[in-house]
């Protein structure tokens, strides 16, 4: 029989964060990647994986330093107070990003295999289907997609080998575009979407509580970023090649296109773009899952006075549904807010590309320097004695 103790192996913390970085990033970035101009697009993508190896050092250093807590860690630098803000600008930001994955998620589906009329009802079942996953806990979601992983890769890589024999290699030149002000604009505008687009690996923080072997969570979080880059850079290579660049920025989603034109020998499937649209439906739900999950999980800390009342509220079902259902209700209606007033989601997106990005580099940046973690023995002991007043004491002392 397997536990329920919601810990997890490094392994499946490589899949949970492919299937997180993988979804969106294929779904949009070649589109909008396109618009830099031919084959600029291809450094973008490598600037924004470096980018993204970058943020992750800073994450391993804080990983390595946050025991057993991020917010007792933030806590020895910036004090509790703004830790616990922190903290809350987290949460709220996984609750925005399940519901734009939602959001995503569900207009795809009306595209692919519904009618837009029904985009309310396909958002309140991806949501149930979410807050199923949620309240099932981290393992058992850990567990699902490990069983999935190679079930969609597979199929997945047979239709692009299929697709390569469509690719015109002319259609990747100019490589470096051309050499002006507005290229390098657009150069750096691709590169920092890139880079937004791989910035769930900020779930690492959160994970902390909940690896077997801290040691090997870098090295996980490493192949899974890799993985996720090279798959974005051959999908892209493959969609320019194809489409061309003024072709591929007039497509919303240009892989899901691809997948419809390709011909497999006997066409004893006609609807592939249909079959294949469930790629994308698992590793869209992985990020809506993951947001929701983190998102209860984060707010909880804040709201949890001390460690009794954490392990108390652990305990009780009836408070952790709750807060499920609370919070699967808040990215409805945020989601369903953006599909009736699109100004509000690029009005959202626009706050998180110049204030959210920056707010997830530079709180573990300022923590390199501020959070030392010189009493982790101290709060490790702490946390043992699981007592109100050692771990008051344990967070005074740092």
């Amino acid at each position: 029989m397997f536990s329920n103790n919601d810990m997890i192996s490094s392994r499946q913390i490589k899949r949970l964060l492919i299937f997180d970085l993988f979804g969106i990033s294929s779904l949009l970035l070649p589109a909008q990647l396109a618009q830099t101009g031919g084959g600029m697009g291809i450094w973008c993508i490598l600037a924004g994986i470096g980018l993204a190896l970058f943020y992750l050092w800073m994450l391993q250093i804080c990983l390595g330093r946050a025991a057993q807590d991020y917010l007792e860690y933030l806590a020895q630098g910036f004090g509790t107070f703004l830790a616990k803000l922190f903290y809350v600008c987290y949460g709220l930001i996984c609750i925005t990003a399940g519901a734009y994955t939602a959001k995503l998620l569900s207009e795809l589906m009306c595209e692919s295999l519904l009618d837009s009329r029904e985009f309310p009802v396909a958002l309140l079942i991806v949501l149930l289907l979410a807050l199923y996953g949620g309240i099932a806990g981290l393992e058992a979601r850990a567990r699902v997609y490990e069983i999935m992983f190679w079930v969609l890769v597979i199929p997945l890589l047979v239709m692009l080998a299929l697709c390569v024999r469509q690719v015109q290699a002319i259609q990747w030149f100019p490589i470096v575009g051309h050499m002006d002000e507005e290229a390098a604009t657009g150069f750096w505008s691709g590169a920092w979407r890139c880079f937004m687009a791989f910035l769930p690996l900020t779930f690492l923080l959160f994970l902390v509580p909940n690896v077997k072997d801290k040691k090997k969570t870098g090295y996980a979080a490493v192949c899974a970023l890799t993985v996720s880059g090279l798959a974005l850079f051959i999908i892209y290579l493959i969609l320019l090649g194809i489409f061309g660049s003024r072709a591929l920025m007039q497509e919303q989603y240009p892989i899901i296109t691809l997948m419809g034109m390709v011909k497999i020998p006997g066409e004893f499937i006609k609807r592939l773009d249909a079959l294949m649209v469930g790629v994308w439906f698992f590793t869209l739900y992985a990020m809506i899952g993951s947001s929701l999950y983190y998102g209860v999980s984060i707010l909880r800390r804040v709201f949890a006075k001390s460690a009794a009342e954490k392990n108390a509220a652990k305990k009780n079902e009836a408070y952790k549904k709750s807060c499920y259902f609370a919070a699967a209700a808040a990215v409805y209606v945020i989601a369903y807010g953006f599909y009736l007033l699109p100004e509000t989601e690029h009005l959202a997106g626009r706050l998180f590309a110049y204030i959210g990005v920056p707010f997830l580099m530079l709180v573990p940046m300022l923590s390199l320097f501020l959070c030392r973690g010189k009493a982790h023995n101290k709060g490790s002991r702490v946390r043992t004695n699981e007592t109100d007043h050692d771990e008051r004491k344990g967070v005074d002392e740092c």
